[in-house]
């Protein structure tokens, strides 16, 4: 399975050689970066859930040290050579299982919201909004005021899906919420023109 990764003012050279390192971390683990991740999701749930005995394996552990290791190989191998104050932390490694929604340009990733929006059997919650959201903020996703109109779409979204629910729920002003999310982040989103 393919990976992709996210890093805010990377070159499409810089995110290849990151994704190449990521790669060749797990090979030389020993997994796939579907059985990785998947692994990390699974550990991830567990601590959530207080860490309960006895509900993980010593084979989810070690892939998911697996994940993180690879998660810091794209790291390093994508910002080799920055300098400190523009060097991240972490980076968003991830599987690509949905590449129009995850791949699409900050033009494409609207336009989608947009149609969302006014298709009424559009009902999945499955945090496709919420990607498509972060791909029009791909090179601002550091910034904390994007979380927030990340967000706001997310909640806009769940609120109109939820409202085809209920014969009595008024569609149209949550649909029209969804519109002012998305002209929101679009307008926090656009590039300063040179006039």
């Amino acid at each position: 399975m393919d990976l992709l990764l996210s890093v805010p003012g990377a070159s499409p050279e810089e995110i290849s050689r990151g994704i190449a390192a990521a790669q060749e971390a797990l090979e030389r683990a020993g997994f796939t970066a579907e059985q990785a991740a998947d692994a990390a999701f699974a550990v991830e749930g567990w601590d959530m859930n207080g860490a309960p005995e006895d509900a993980l394996d010593d084979w989810d552990c070690v892939a998911s040290d697996a994940w993180e290791q690879a998660n810091i190989a794209a790291l390093e191998a994508c910002c080799a050579g920055w300098p400190d104050d523009r060097r991240p932390t972490t980076v968003s490694l991830e599987l690509l299982i949905e590449p129009e929604t995850q791949l699409a340009d900050r033009p494409k990733a609207l336009a989608m919201l947009r149609e969302r929006a006014e298709d009424d059997k559009q009902r999945e919650f499955d945090g496709s909004d919420g990607i498509l959201a972060w791909r029009v903020a791909a090179d601002l996703e550091n910034k904390p005021e994007m979380r927030d109109l990340v967000t706001g779409i997310t909640v806009a979204f769940t609120a109109l899906k939820l409202a085809h629910f209920y014969p009595d729920e008024q569609i149209e002003p949550k649909r029209q919420a969804v519109h002012d999310a998305i002209n929101a982040l679009e307008a926090a989103t656009e590039k300063p023109t040179s006039h």
